[in-house]
């Protein structure tokens, strides 16, 4: 008995006709994946901000002014990489550089226009500058490029800083990356009809063959009815248990 209740509540799920049912469904995926594509590819275009970067690259270490450097040198710029990467974004040298080239920003919006991070496990400094204006974001990397050598020479003392490549301008636009939205919203949609079809597959309690008939409710089948009313079409026959 118990092991009879055991198998009526267990529900197995073909994965068969849980395919088929989402095989006819294939148009409908690619048709709302492209809808929802266009309408994040839209709402991209027109409600978000472009915003171009400018970058450049400098060298620092704690050896001011020497011309070799020993190891413990170099160990000790390692150290003190990090230190530099803040430094880069202090109150002192954003609004110093910016004041340099008559910029009006607070040190709020600046902070927020520069990222300064380390290039792997070496005492190189890549720092970033992303502004709506491409020509400001240069104007600004060159500004930072120009003043943070003498700043942090000041700041750390015994450092030096030395910058590798400067700043080049680009009008590329560095984001909302539009395809990368639109493939997104394709991949979204195709989910959606995907997620529906199967809901609505689980949620249909119809009885689809003899087997599953039996093998839910524990009974045997004594008989099997064929649909008269689709008696001439073989096709389309529905039958009936009992």
């Amino acid at each position: 008995m118990d092991e009879n209740k055991q198998r009526n509540d267990t529900v197995e799920i073909d994965l068969v006709p849980l395919f088929k049912s989402l095989v006819p469904k294939i148009w409908l995926m690619i048709l709302t994946g492209i809808i929802v594509a266009a309408i994040a590819f839209g709402l991209t275009k027109f409600f978000i901000t472009p915003t171009y970067r400018c970058s450049f690259t400098a060298y620092v270490n704690n050896s001011h002014g020497s011309e070799s450097l020993s190891q413990q040198d170099i160990n000790a710029g390692k150290q003190l990489v990090d230190t530099y990467v803040n430094i880069m974004r202090s109150n002192t040298i954003l609004n110093a550089a910016a004041e340099s080239v008559n910029l009006d920003y607070t040190y709020k919006q600046l902070y927020k226009m520069v990222t300064a991070v380390v290039q792997g496990e070496t005492e190189v400094i890549a720092v970033y500058v992303e502004h709506p204006d491409p020509q400001t974001a240069y104007v600004l990397a060159n500004a930072i490029a120009n003043t943070a050598p003498e700043c942090m020479s000041s700041i750390v003392e015994g450092s030096s800083m030395k910058i590798i490549d400067y700043p080049m301008y680009s009008d590329q636009r560095y984001k909302p990356n539009y395809i990368k939205y639109a493939v997104i919203g394709f991949a979204l949609g195709v989910l959606l009809i995907i997620a529906i079809t199967i809901i609505r597959f689980l949620a249909n309690d119809t009885i689809k063959s003899d087997t599953e008939l039996e093998s839910r409710f524990s009974i045997p089948i004594l008989g099997v009815i064929p649909d008269v009313r689709s008696a001439g079409d073989s096709k389309n026959t529905e039958q009936y248990y009992r």
